[in-house]
């Protein structure tokens, strides 16, 4: 089972109080989980006081971003990306829907821990 099939049957809930690394990292370095990618993807935008709106074209209005991280799970509603990882306070995630992302570009692919020599 890969590290992405263990976090995904998992399922553990990172909204309590006790705060789990559930991404299963065990002091390892970014991409050793999962590819690095960034991923462009629309957000939702507002705008005040606007004097225009395209009707023939609305997502003009969507705000076009682009995140990169780690992507350590994913199903056919979100992705996952880590983006910071730390031994003592975990990693820092980010979750974007699936139907929002336009674009997936792999930066880096996924390595084994012991395939790169550690930094000093």
């Amino acid at each position: 089972m890969t590290k992405q099939e263990q976090i995904k049957e998992k399922k553990l809930n990172t909204r309590t109080a006790n705060m789990v690394d559930n991404t299963m990292r065990e002091a390892e370095r970014l991409g050793t989980v999962g590819p690095i990618v960034k991923v462009t993807w629309y957000d939702a935008a507002s705008t005040f006081k606007t004097y225009r709106i395209n009707g023939e074209d609305p997502k003009e209005h969507l705000t076009i971003c682009e995140t990169v991280g780690e992507l350590v799970a994913q199903d056919e509603q979100a992705l996952v990306l880590v983006m910071h990882g730390s031994q003592c306070d975990g990693c820092d995630i980010f979750a974007i829907p699936r139907d929002w992302s336009q674009k997936i570009e792999i930066l880096k692919e996924c390595t084994s821990e012991s395939s790169e020599p550690q930094p000093e």
